[in-house]
């Protein structure tokens, strides 16, 4: 007692070094609850969160066996307002990274839309992102990313409004994004069946959805729309579309003036007011002729042509076409001339293209011929090296037949000559193999009786 109180007056008592922790546990709790009313949060910006987030979505799917037990693990995981983002997108970024397409991320997707409406427009919103950057994906990738938003469209997880951001076209489509749009609608109709297709396109609440996928803004659009979905086996989705080419206005082009600058040298040439009056005149031959050449660009032939092709800013009825007089003076010959002239030039030039189509499709034409005629040598070439191949090993497998026939035949003969001599030398054989029994059997019986001999004597002493 005498010690502890001697300790207690230099180092202090133990009560007030407990106290005194209490106190600064006291403050400390009290700072970090002030912390945390205040909302002052640390935040890492080092990306390393959101990487551990990836690592732990990515083991969960990978571990586990059915994308109910997927499903219900990702579930439990507690992400925080805007990390439902990056669940999405490790989906199909997992989805993406298979050699092939696995049906069991189209199902993991499909039961998120189902359980919680919140992840279709994040779904919605990486089909569009995905879309816009699907050049940068690999052939193999691109392909498994497809067949995931197929099955999500055909089991109407996902909203079949994702294809207004779709406009095809020549111009706004790139090769990838045509392979893409191919994989989505053949992996659509393979599974809803031609008759159900037909009746979700026909669809009157989702056609302002589908006026990219089937454009009527230009007959050239609607063309290369037509010719898409018959190159992929579903022309029968653009029936639609065919009816409203057929009976859609024709586009209204003109080609470049060529007489324009002879009448203008002419006129240069001439009087003020026979320039005037000639410039007027040509203007109106003109204008027939462009009135002729524009019923002619309705044809598909010119209509291919868009080089040569330019707008047209009037109608061909509003276009005042001047009437000539007899009282003109001789510049009316001159005009006459020139639209002869004009129109002789415009027939030479029909007949210049017409003769050079024929020249071109005469050489396709030929070099079809050709091109058949060498596969048909090479067919032939083939067929009968593999006719002199099979003959060959035919050949082979005959002699490979004679020479084991004959070897077996060499062995039959010697095998009858030598029979003789084997039973003799067997006999002998078998005789001494007797003989070497007996011996040793005797023998043995000798040894036995030798013993049982000396086991009697041995009793018969005791």
């Amino acid at each position: 007692h005498k010690y502890q109180v001697i300790r207690n007056e230099i180092l202090g008592s133990d009560d007030e070094d407990d106290e005194e922790e209490g106190d600064d546990e006291g403050e400390s709790s009290d700072e970090e609850a002030s912390k945390v009313e205040d909302g002052l949060e640390i935040a890492d910006k080092t990306g390393s969160n959101t990487q551990a987030l990836r690592r732990t979505i990515y083991l969960t799917i990978q571990s586990s066996l059915t994308f109910e037990e997927c499903v219900h693990k990702l579930c439990k995981m507690q992400l925080r307002p805007g990390q439902e983002k990056i669940l999405v997108e490790m989906i199909i970024e997992c989805c993406s990274q298979e050699r092939s397409y696995k049906k069991f991320y189209g199902l993991i997707g499909e039961r998120y839309c189902r359980l919680k409406r919140d992840y279709i427009p994040l779904f919605a919103e990486t089909f569009q992102e995905q879309y816009e950057t699907i050049h940068r994906l690999e052939t193999n990738k691109l392909r498994n990313v497809a067949s995931c938003y197929a099955h999500m469209l055909y089991t109407d997880a996902l909203p079949w409004t994702v294809f207004a951001i779709i406009r095809l076209t020549e111009h706004d489509t790139t090769s990838s994004s045509r392979v893409f749009i191919k994989i989505i609608m053949q992996e659509i109709a393979s599974q809803m069946g031609e008759k159900r297709l037909r009746e979700r396109f026909q669809d009157p609440t989702l056609q302002v959805c589908f006026e990219g996928l089937f454009p009527r803004d230009d007959p050239r659009n609607s063309r290369f729309s037509i010719n898409f979905f018959t190159a992929i086996g579903l022309g029968y989705l653009t029936e639609g579309l065919r009816e409203w080419l057929k009976t859609a206005p024709p586009p209204q082009h003109v080609i470049g003036n060529v007489g324009e600058e002879d009448s203008g040298s002419s006129s240069s040439s001439s009087s003020s007011s026979s320039s005037s009056s000639s410039s007027s005149d040509s203007s109106s031959s003109d204008s027939d002729s462009e009135g002729k050449e524009a019923d002619e660009n309705t044809s598909p032939k010119w209509g291919r042509d868009a080089r040569t092709a330019v707008q047209r800013t009037e109608p061909r009825n509003q276009q005042p076409r001047r009437q000539e007089s007899r009282d003109e003076p001789r510049g009316g010959e001159s005009r006459t001339r020139r639209r002869e002239t004009s129109d002789h030039n415009q027939r030479e030039g029909r007949r210049d293209r017409s003769r050079k189509d024929r020249r071109e499709s005469s050489s396709e034409r030929d070099r079809d011929d050709k091109r058949d005629r060498s596969r048909k040598d090479r067919r032939e070439s083939s067929g009968e090296r593999d006719r002199d191949d099979k003959r060959d090993k035919s050949d082979r497998r005959d002699e490979s037949e004679r020479k084991k026939g004959d070897k077996r035949d060499k062995s039959r003969e010697r095998g009858h000559r030598g029979n003789d001599k084997s039973r003799k030398e067997r006999r002998s054989r078998e005789r001494s193999r007797d003989e070497l029994r007996k011996e040793s059997r005797d023998e043995h019986g000798k040894v036995l009786r030798e013993r049982h001999r000396s086991r009697d004597n041995k009793s018969r002493r005791r």
